[in-house]
């Protein structure tokens, strides 16, 4: 319970909550965070928590990798709208976990040694 203020920022760094019909069809950017951990991920972590976090196989194909190399190297990323201040999601690393904040789908955490935990509230 120690990173507890991490999982209480994390909404902080989400804009809006009215569902944005054209979210899906924008492109997106991302956006590297500092964070004091880094995490090294395989692609089958990344579909699974992008596939959660709402973003379409198109997208994963798309951005996956840049997400990856950002979380590999700076631990925290944000995938914005292209053009705008939307922050579509937002993924941190914390104690090999990756805790995540969405706008349209909410916040859950993904733990690298036993899968997902139930969704924060």
């Amino acid at each position: 319970m120690k990173y507890l203020w991490l999982i209480c920022l994390l909404p902080l760094f989400v804009t809006g909550c009215a569902q944005d019909q054209q979210a899906q069809s924008e492109d997106i950017r991302l956006v590297p965070l500092s964070n004091r951990e880094v995490i090294h991920l395989d692609a089958y972590d990344i579909i699974q928590i992008m596939r959660r976090a709402g973003f379409s196989n198109e997208q994963i194909l798309k951005y996956g990798k840049a997400m990856r190399d950002g979380l590999a190297l700076s631990g925290a990323v944000q995938l914005k709208i292209a053009g705008s201040d939307k922050t579509e999601a937002t993924f941190a690393v914390n104690d090999s976990c990756i805790y995540i904040s969405t706008r349209l789908r909410g916040s859950f955490v993904y733990d690298m040694k036993v899968g997902w935990i139930t969704p924060l509230s």
